[in-house]
């Protein structure tokens, strides 16, 4: 069909254009492809269309609310089970990475057979942030580490009868959270370009390595700093928890039900590192959306030609080279939006609007996860059910649920795509309309905070189409003679 050639060819220029970056064919867990019922165009312009149209809905409505974004909501309290539910969700956290190490130590090297690879990347990792996102974060409850030092603390402090085990070096201001920067770029590396990321053994040696390097840090500049700065997963999930419905109470017994995205805007400007931090998450998720394909495969070939002595046979040049040139890219390209608009208001500099609208994209981010890989956590989830029983991939039978095979019926292409186009354009609209309302909340009068919000909004617009370019070529049935997918031919460095 023709338009399926000019749908390609569009899919394939607004990503290179733009990025000039990778693409994968493996973000979902099947090779069926949907065959779109209108050329791909008509996709992306009537979602960005949708996604523009949204700024001037919210323009219209949030005019006479409230200038304030208040982080109060519904408080429910729930007495002491929140207490009890929070002892047993350490001790099963702590007895799962246990298991973790023990699996890849002594388990089976086959992925799909041992439990390390499914529980860290799939359910750990993609579960986890999903849940986060949309429901609450948790992640404080069931950080194993965290419980491991405050276990330990408290007996030491009990011995002692004085300090723990804490030494109380100041951690250095000037670092900020730029070192959880570095360790997301260091694990999405890990996830997207490590070829032996699925290995059990690897993973029992990450997390042993991780183990090591946290429990340190506690020790050194206390828990408190140390995760505020440099732990990567709690600053990763606490970001995403601000997006989600469900917050803590103020008390250890309560939780609060707000709006979701309240959480994003309910406090003042964060820090630059922070704003290297959300970059990093949007930009390591599209990445891993482009690794693999034919923009990848494209470039990697023209990299190939004109560098031929940096080309390694594994990829992790060009592949390391890549995933740092996304995040500097999507860094820049926010950057540059950000002097837009503070030539448009004069009266802010180019860091403090970067600081001021950062966490309104953390909707893109959470949206871009659900369209990149809710179909892989349905499908390759379902395995959890028969490792719970053989762990190791020994042929034990520990609850009678070793037989069980997933159902990779389903769901299928069709399903996933408008899940993605759906997740895409709805993650937008809710930046633009948190952005709006950070812009009404600090410049007062309306015209001046539509000003303060066009710059962004023209971003996000352009995203859209990126995105669903994207998320397209591993879905979507195009006439084209596919091309080698390089790195994803010598193996994924996903877990199957």
């Amino acid at each position: 069909m023709n338009h399926g050639r000019r749908a390609y060819g569009i899919a394939r220029l607004v990503a290179a254009a733009l990025s000039s970056l990778p693409v994968t064919a493996w973000p979902h867990a099947f090779g069926e492809r949907y065959d779109l019922p209108a050329p791909l165009a008509y996709f992306v312009a009537s979602a960005t269309a949708v996604v523009a149209l949204s700024f001037v809905v919210a323009v219209l409505i949030a005019r006479g609310m409230s200038r304030a974004s208040p982080a109060e909501g519904l408080v429910v309290a729930l007495g002491p089970l929140l207490p009890a539910l929070r002892l047993v969700c350490r001790i099963v956290s702590v007895i799962f990475l246990a298991l973790v190490v023990v699996a890849g130590l002594l388990g089976t090297r086959n992925p799909e057979m041992n439990l390390a690879p499914t529980l860290v990347w799939i359910i750990g990792w993609v579960g986890l942030s999903l849940v986060v996102a949309c429901i609450g974060n948790i992640w404080p409850v069931i950080d194993p580490w965290r419980t491991l030092f405050e276990t330990v603390d408290a007996l030491v402090h009990r011995v002692r009868k004085t300090g723990g085990i804490a030494l109380g070096w100041t951690y250095p201001q000037a670092l900020g959270a730029w070192p959880a920067v570095i360790l997301l770029l260091m694990f999405a590396w890990l996830e997207v370009v490590y070829l032996q990321a699925s290995v059990p053994s690897r993973i029992a040696y990450m997390m042993l390595a991780w183990s090591a390097l946290t429990l340190l840090g506690m020790v050194c500049v206390g828990r408190e700093a140390w995760q505020r700065n440099a732990d990567v997963f709690a600053i990763y999930f606490a970001t995403l928890g601000r997006f989600a419905p469900v917050g803590p109470g103020s008390d250890g017994r309560s939780i609060v039900l707000r709006p979701m995205g309240r959480g994003l805007i309910a406090s003042g400007a964060v820090s630059t590192a922070m704003v290297g931090f959300v970059i990093a998450m949007l930009s390591t998720v599209l990445f891993d959306g482009l690794l693999g394909g034919q923009v990848w495969w494209l470039a990697q070939r023209a990299f190939t030609r004109w560098m031929p002595r940096l080309v390694d046979d594994s990829g992790y040049w060009f592949g390391t080279t890549g995933l740092i040139a996304a995040w500097l890219l999507f860094f820049a390209a926010y950057l540059a939006t950000c002097l837009v608009t503070a030539r448009l208001v004069r009266d802010r500099t180019v860091n403090s609007i970067a600081r001021l609208f950062a966490l309104t994209l953390v909707p893109i981010a959470v949206a871009y996860n659900i369209a990149h890989n809710l179909s892989n956590l349905l499908v390759q989830g379902q395995l959890l059910v028969s490792l719970l029983s053989d762990p190791l991939g020994r042929g034990w039978n520990l609850f009678g649920t070793a037989a069980f095979y997933p159902n990779i019926g389903i769901i299928d292409a069709r399903f996933t795509w408008y899940v993605a186009i759906s997740a895409i354009v709805t993650g937008h609209v809710i930046s633009i309309w948190l952005a709006h309302r950070v812009a009404l909340r600090e410049f007062g009068a309306s015209r001046k905070a539509v000003t303060a919000s066009l710059p962004l909004t023209a971003l996000m617009v352009a995203y859209t189409a990126i995105s669903l370019s994207v998320i397209a070529e591993p879905l979507v049935q195009f006439r084209n003679p596919a091309a080698p997918s390089s790195l994803n031919d010598k193996g994924s460095a996903r877990p199957y």
